[in-house]
């Protein structure tokens, strides 16, 4: 799927360009989902789960470039990589077909900037003009900011998963389903 490069200005006035992922970008990304893994506890993995090859993600992303149903965008600070967002067909049947699942991560670093409503709102925007009707996510309930981005961009709380995650210091948390209509 295609995606046209856009520059953003960020909250504090520094450009964010925001790009499709490519093939050149595999070593980096491999890095970052290390990287985010071990920064946030609201992520699906721990930085030792993260186990793809850079020939793993160069083939991944080189599958990524000619789908239909999806697409992952990265967006660059000064040229440094500050995070990535995505969406996918969910189910990948028929009965499915007009729903989305979308994710988003950012370095630590680069929260709270504004980049996150820049590349989400750019996901949403090219899943509605591929078709998509809904857009669905999984967030953990305690992390409010991520949270309050969503709702702002119109995501709705549609349930909770108790439990989702169990930590290995044996603590839990639950997910909030949220989804957006896109039509």
């Amino acid at each position: 799927m295609d995606h046209q490069e856009k520059t953003v200005l960020l909250k504090n006035g520094n450009p964010c360009l925001i790009r499709r992922s490519e093939e050149r970008d595999a070593e980096m990304l491999v890095a970052y989902m290390k990287a985010t893994a071990g920064e946030s506890r609201n992520l699906m993995r721990e930085p030792e789960e993260v186990t793809m090859t850079v020939e793993q993600e160069r083939d991944f992303l080189r599958n990524r470039a000619a789908s239909e149903t999806g697409l992952m965008l990265l967006a660059e600070v000064n040229g440094e990589h500050a995070g990535t967002a995505s969406f996918d067909i969910v189910g990948g049947r028929s009965r499915t077909r007009h729903r989305c699942g979308v994710a988003i991560t950012l370095y630590r670093k680069f929260w709270g900037m504004g980049i996150g409503t820049a590349l989400l709102g750019e996901i949403l925007t090219s899943a509605k003009a591929a078709g998509y009707e809904q857009a669905e996510l999984e967030v953990v309930s305690t992390n409010e900011a991520a949270v309050g981005l969503y709702q702002k961009l119109g995501f709705q709380v549609m349930g909770t998963i108790r439990h989702a995650f169990k930590y290995k210091d044996g603590t839990y948390a639950d997910f909030l389903f949220m989804s957006k209509d896109l039509t």
